[in-house]
């Protein structure tokens, strides 16, 4: 991962397609893999500064806060949780894993197709 953060930042895959991306004093749990071609996001360039992401392989750009994309192709929306200042980052294995079930429950829900807004 690179990135123009204008601070600490942290990006840690904690568990198979879940990521926490701490940076500006926010803390995001998303999708591993970009909606458009499952690109590895925590290879992808993070932008501190305005707290978007970008999908190394064909550059789709994603709002953390919103998870709405804002550039690239046509793919849909990420999937984003906010989670509170006071939420503590996992720090364990097996914080991590109950932290990727809780994530797999809520992703359950339909996808956005290819090309939705």
């Amino acid at each position: 991962m690179t990135g123009d953060t204008g601070g600490p930042v942290s990006l840690r895959q904690i568990a198979p397609d879940l990521l926490l991306i701490e940076v500006a004093g926010r803390r995001v749990l998303t999708q591993a893999e970009c909606p458009h071609r499952r690109g590895r996001l925590r290879y992808g360039y993070l932008n501190g500064r305005t707290l978007r992401i970008t999908c190394p392989l064909h550059h789709s750009t994603f709002d953390l806060l919103t998870g709405r994309q804002v550039a690239g192709p046509p793919c849909g929306s990420l999937r984003v949780t906010l989670l509170p200042e006071d939420a503590a980052s996992p720090r364990s294995a097996a914080e991590a894993a109950e932290w990727a079930a809780e994530w797999a429950e809520w992703a359950e829900g339909p996808r956005p197709e290819a090309g939705a807004p």
